[in-house]
């Protein structure tokens, strides 16, 4: 309660709508803590005869408005799909959904299959070399506290880590693939399809390392150690057979199965992740 009220004619002047912008703002500030003045804010509204205001809940109303964003158009898709709307705001504020992100990865996959549909072997190559690494990419964006600095609060919070990463990856995947199985339709012979089990693989053990290190120093690691495999047999090899070949997509299937082992084994380790310094 403050040392002073309002006057009779200020309170009117409020009331009506009648003030000027100083004196409004001056009236509310002082009626967010002085309870007698909030009881006769009601008064003077019947003296004059408007209905009654309830400052309570115009208080509400107004700090719903400030305080809780109105939901995106993913986050309604995520509620629409049956998730709580709790977890749907978790999975939505991730840094993998903003625009930046997905244009970039769109139009890194675009010049890759555009490439490999007019560069033939060569064109190819860019394509297995660049199609299983956005994935990884953007499911370790997804949950990587440098990138997402809310990310560490919710950590510590109760609400099960392993349940929270693993919604925002499938929810990446569920984004990314249908984009690069869209841009592989262009690309002739099996190369469309020859990525998939290596983006899984890598996914997978983007996972499991990132309950050593950061996700995204895991996901470039794997990266670049993808890039410089294509790269040597690319040089050796003329023909990109021997990445989806069937022996090789076993190894792939394999790894992925083994990393995701790893991954949920350690999974108490992943309330320790800590931004990449």
């Amino acid at each position: 309660m403050t040392g002073w009220h309002l006057d009779d004619d200020t309170l009117r002047r409020y009331v009506e709508r009648a003030d000027s912008l100083a004196e409004g703002a001056s009236a509310e500030q002082h009626l967010l803590s002085c309870e007698p003045c909030r009881a006769r804010v009601n008064a003077a509204a019947s003296v004059i005869e408007l209905s009654v205001i309830d400052l309570a809940a115009v208080w509400d109303r107004t700090r719903d408005a400030i305080e809780v964003p109105r939901p995106s158009g993913f986050e309604r898709l995520l509620r629409a799909a049956g998730l709580p709307a709790h977890e749907a705001r978790l999975v939505a504020v991730a840094s993998a959904f903003r625009g930046a992100w997905l244009t970039g990865a769109a139009a890194i996959l675009a010049f890759a299959a555009l490439a490999a549909a007019i560069g033939h072997n060569h064109g190819v190559w860019l394509f297995l070399a660049v199609a299983p690494v956005v994935p990884c990419l953007v499911v370790a964006s997804s949950y990587d506290p440098r990138l997402d600095p809310a990310l560490e609060p919710e950590l510590v919070t109760p609400y099960p880590a392993l349940r929270l990463i693993l919604l925002r990856t499938i929810a990446v995947l569920a984004l990314a693939l249908p984009a690069v199985l869209l841009f592989g339709l262009v690309i002739p012979g099996d190369a469309p399809f020859g990525w998939l089990l290596p983006a899984v693989g890598f996914v997978a053990v983007v996972l499991a390392a990132s309950t050593w290190v950061s996700p995204l120093r895991a996901a470039i690691a794997v990266s670049s150690a993808w890039l410089a495999l294509v790269s040597l047999l690319a040089t050796r090899s003329g023909s990109p057979d021997a990445i989806i070949q069937g022996r090789a997509q076993a190894g792939f299937l394999v790894l992925a199965a083994a990393s995701f082992v790893i991954f949920i084994l350690r999974r108490r380790r992943l309330r320790q992740l800590r931004p990449w310094r």
